[in-house]
């Protein structure tokens, strides 16, 4: 039997008689969709690692420094400093393209709605740092929240033009990172994820945004990539390339996914 472990669940397939999934792979199939080929996985975790064990670049210390960026300067949310307090979490000393780019707006689109109504906003993002909720939950009512205070927005604004609140799968990924570090981590976007999905194996390539997917993904990942003695090579070489920035070792399975390129 070929090496195999379905997404979001624990328990690796080895191959062997005695395992969980050679015992019940009814049970696996119906539950788990996705199934990612571990020695696929195993292929791309070799090729990241001899890629960033030899190259000097530092393109890697945006996605960190962004993340560490905004998880120094996030507090319990208070309707009264929500505004400059999200304002102040979102920024880089490198670029902005994660809330500003062509037609993408996501940070200054969130401060209208903060300015709209601080208390509604308040509880959005209290309910979406609530980690002891079900994710899928606290992205469904996020969401909602999000389009109600656009809605208070256009009622108050009668002459505005937004008609989406552009907090989309990319920009909560980050909000969940930065609440979150050890646990989520930044998405790549659909087309990168799909990649990623078909090279590792798995019958079942998303079609749209999922984060709660993509999170279980990302740390079955984590799990592999440390497990690999490479993983405390790589985390001295950062740590002599950047001594003044802190790594997030769980950020580097955002690293391997979006370093993915369809085969």
């Amino acid at each position: 039997m070929e090496r195999c472990f379905p997404v979001g669940f624990i328990v690796i397939c080895t191959g062997y008689s005695g395992s969980f999934c050679s015992l019940f792979p009814s049970v696996i199939s119906i539950t788990f969709t996705g199934q990612m080929k571990l020695h696929l996985l195993e292929e791309l975790i070799r090729e990241f690692f001899n890629t960033q064990l030899n190259t000097s670049g530092i393109d890697w210390i945006y996605p960190q420094s962004m993340v560490l960026h905004f998880h120094s300067n996030w507090t319990k949310p208070e309707a009264s400093q929500l505004l400059s307090m999200y304002d102040q979490a979102l920024k880089s000393d490198f670029t902005q393209r994660w809330w500003k780019r062509e037609k993408y707006r996501p940070k200054e689109i969130m401060l209208e709605l903060i300015k709209t109504d601080p208390e509604l906003a308040t509880i959005a993002w209290k309910d979406l740092s609530n980690d002891a909720a079900s994710l899928d939950g606290r992205l469904y009512r996020f969401n909602y929240y999000c389009d109600e205070l656009l809605a208070l927005h256009r009622h108050q604004n009668v002459l505005s033009v937004e008609s989406y609140h552009h907090q989309d799968a990319s920009i909560v990924s980050l909000y969940l990172a930065g609440l979150f570090p050890s646990k989520y981590t930044l998405y790549p976007g659909l087309d990168v994820f799909r990649s990623f999905c078909k090279n590792v194996g798995s019958p079942d390539i998303p079609v749209v945004d999922d984060l709660v997917r993509y999170s279980k993904v990302a740390n079955i990942v984590f799990t592999f990539l440390k497990k690999d003695p490479n993983f405390e090579r790589l985390s001295e070489l950062r740590a002599s390339q950047a001594a003044n920035i802190s790594i997030i070792p769980f950020q580097i399975s955002y690293e391997l996914i979006n370093s993915t390129t369809p085969k």
